[in-house]
């Protein structure tokens, strides 16, 4: 859920729509679905790149004592108000990029939606290792988690059509999960691998509010888009009681295993 950098990409603006999209999303219970099965015998999870709480508020909720991680200030300050707002006892935050602090093994580690931690070897290597007695290694007693997209050329935001609109090239293909399981497969972990399906609505309170989340995501600070982009969202997005409604469907992967 961020750029895995101090500051990075989650500004208020766009961490406070993420929050508004979470109250939307299957994604929490589909993964969990998934997750808490395996993971009876954890107590303690380590939500690496937390972002507003996706998965610490729903696992705290059924009784794990989570430690956050992340290192968007707007996104540990929406997190914090929740777990105030809900008087959530069992969730410790920690507003820094990873390897910024040291923090202690947990049974269970969870990364979901970090592009950057999820393609890096160093990390991958970091969270394989077995827990040593005296040292600073391992970080996951029992279980890993790692999230991440499951289709290279899955579209983001209606990006496939506005890119050769706006800017006449189209939408590059990303990296997917497969990147990260065979970097662990070259590692000798030979994870599983769970496909899920999930919505994850974005809802907006009017076509203004539709227009600027479209234009900060798409780096757009002058307005010589708005016209080509209030057309394009009027066909889009579905009216609502309350205003106006994206709808988007992705896929994901879930790659885990048991260290012990």
């Amino acid at each position: 859920m961020c750029c895995f950098k101090k500051g990075g990409f989650w500004n208020t603006l766009k961490a406070r729509w993420y929050q508004k999209g979470l109250k939307y999303s299957t994604l929490p219970k589909t993964a969990l679905d998934i997750i808490l099965p395996e993971t009876k015998d954890c107590k303690t999870f380590l939500d690496i790149g937390s972002g507003c709480g996706t998965f610490a508020i729903p696992l705290a909720n059924v009784g794990k004592k989570v430690t956050a991680i992340d290192p968007s200030r707007a996104m540990v300050e929406i997190l914090n108000e929740e777990i105030k707002n809900r008087k959530i006892k069992n969730i410790k935050t920690i507003n820094a990029s990873w390897g910024e602090v040291k923090v202690k093994p947990h049974d269970a580690v969870i990364c979901a939606n970090v592009p950057e931690l999820l393609k890096s070897k160093d990390f991958l290597r970091d969270i394989s290792m077995p827990v040593l007695k005296g040292f600073n290694s391992g970080w996951a007693k029992k279980m890993v988690f790692l999230i991440g997209a499951a289709n290279p050329n899955a579209d983001k935001f209606y990006y496939k059509e506005l890119y050769p609109v706006l800017f006449n090239k189209e939408f590059p293909p990303k990296t997917d999960y497969m990147e990260t399981y065979n970097a662990l497969h070259s590692f000798g972990i030979f994870a599983n691998i769970n496909i899920i399906d999930y919505n994850f609505d974005q809802p907006f309170d009017d076509m203004e509010d539709a227009l600027e989340f479209w234009k900060e995501h798409l780096g757009v600070v002058t307005e010589e888009y708005d016209e080509k982009l209030r057309r394009f969202l009027k066909r889009k997005l579905e009216k609502r009681n309350y205003g106006l409604i994206a709808r988007f469907r992705k896929k994901s992967a879930i790659i885990w295993w048991r260290k012990v």
